[in-house]
């Protein structure tokens, strides 16, 4: 576990199957696949779209995967890389 230098809460981290490091909001989610545009990654280290399950959605046969958090991060945009012209 480690801590966010942005807003200081704590944060996990995944490979990606691109290798690379993503950080994500430690609490996993059950997500409904194709029921929404948000992106989540798995223990895998696979990315998946969809949205969060509403309480009452929640099963075992959904996958369960994190919430990347540059989502959640008040500070996300001090940390991204500025494209070239």
């Amino acid at each position: 576990m480690s801590i966010c230098r942005g807003c200081g809460r704590e944060i996990d981290w995944i490979k990606t199957v691109a290798g690379k490091n993503m950080p994500v909001d430690p609490a996993p989610v059950f997500v409904i696949e194709g029921g929404g545009n948000d992106r989540f990654v798995t223990d895998e280290g696979e990315v998946i779209t969809g949205r969060v399950a509403r309480p009452e959605e929640e099963s075992r046969d959904l996958p369960v995967a994190f919430v990347p958090h540059w989502k959640t991060c008040p500070n996300a945009g001090d940390f991204r890389h500025k494209r070239r012209a």
